[in-house]
């Protein structure tokens, strides 16, 4: 019985979540792409149309029609004595607005989008978009590649082996900007992939319609690094650029932060402050309650798989997920604050 099935079953035992939980608590969602139905990308990055369809009805249907981030940080600090539920989207895809946005407005629901707003400025593709399209596109079904010191032996004729070695790369890419982009490169040269990745990520235009919209926007830095890897000034000019850059595109008042991989340090959260922000997120699972950090906020992910069930999608399992049924199970406990 794989992970899927042994979940479905124990949500048929777990209190789903729902609004009158008779104590103040926020959950934040994480999300970032929204695919078009039966889309299959090598490095899936995110949620099918129908499956977020089904997470705002899920939710809705639970009275827990989701807000933003900053909204549901208010309600928190009013001591409102209800679970809220906050959605939030990282990286700025076009498809957010495409797909994501529609959905919101129809169930009701906002929701928070953090811009990595200096690739979207550059036109620029993020480095795992750049990553995936280069093993999708190789110019050859084998390749040797030595990154870091380590050597690789790279499947590409098929799709199990492009997967093995998305696999394989990902924790390689965790390096400064510059060796990150040393290796990309030594990665493009070995596969023989001499298209550039297209960028993805909204043009402003596109993404000034989610503040229009009703949306949250936040800063989510200027080009993804991992930020605990940089100095201080740099992760300063990174979070501080980031914030002002989407706010003179889109006119949005920009109040939040997350990091990029949930990677931060002290320096991070001290950047994160002195650039006049008022919270950040990170990748850590649990629910937020009076006293969190404002600067270490957890979310929730709430992937396809987890809400899908042996019979499709499964309002039962989401509302789980929403809850935290399956912490424990993962060896996750909630975030407690401190």
């Amino acid at each position: 019985m794989n992970a899927g099935a042994i979940r479905w079953l124990l949500s048929l035992g777990a209190r789903p979540a729902g609004a009158r939980s008779g104590a103040p608590r926020l959950t934040i969602v994480r999300h970032h792409r929204v695919y078009a139905d039966g889309e299959r990308p090598l490095y899936a990055l995110g949620v099918s149309e129908s499956v977020l369809a089904g997470q705002l009805e899920a939710c809705a249907g639970a009275g827990l029609t989701p807000v933003t981030v900053g909204e549901g940080l208010e309600g928190l600090a009013r001591g409102d004595e209800r679970h809220a539920l906050a959605f939030s989207f990282d990286d700025g895809y076009a498809d957010n607005v495409a797909r994501a946005l529609p959905l919101l407005v129809r169930h009701g629901a906002r929701a928070t989008f953090f811009l990595a707003a200096g690739l979207m400025e550059e036109r620029r593709a993020p480095w795992w978009d750049e990553l995936a399209f280069a093993l999708e596109n190789a110019g050859v079904r084998s390749a040797s590649v030595s990154l870091g010191g380590t050597a690789l032996e790279l499947r590409l004729a098929d799709r199990a082996g492009r997967a093995s070695a998305l696999r394989a790369l990902l924790p390689l890419m965790r390096v400064p900007p510059a060796e990150q982009r040393v290796r990309l490169d030594a990665l493009r040269a070995a596969t023989r992939a001499t298209a550039q990745a297209p960028c993805e990520l909204a043009e402003w235009p596109f993404a000034a319609r989610l503040a229009a919209a009703g949306m949250e926007l936040g800063a989510h830095t200027l080009t993804h690094p991992f930020l605990s890897l940089l100095d201080a000034a740099d992760q300063r000019r990174e979070i501080a650029e980031s914030a002002a850059l989407v706010h003179q595109r889109t006119g949005a008042e920009v109040s939040g932060l997350a990091y990029p991989n949930g990677d931060h340090d002290a320096a991070t959260m001290e950047a994160a402050r002195a650039s006049g922000l008022r919270y950040a997120v990170v990748t850590a699972s649990g629910d937020c309650v009076p006293g969190t950090p404002r600067f270490r906020l957890p979310r929730r992910p709430l992937t396809e798989g987890a809400c899908r069930g042996p019979f499709g999608f499964s309002a039962r399992m989401t509302l789980a997920e929403v809850g935290g049924a399956f912490d424990r199970l993962r060896g996750r406990p909630a975030e407690s604050a401190s």
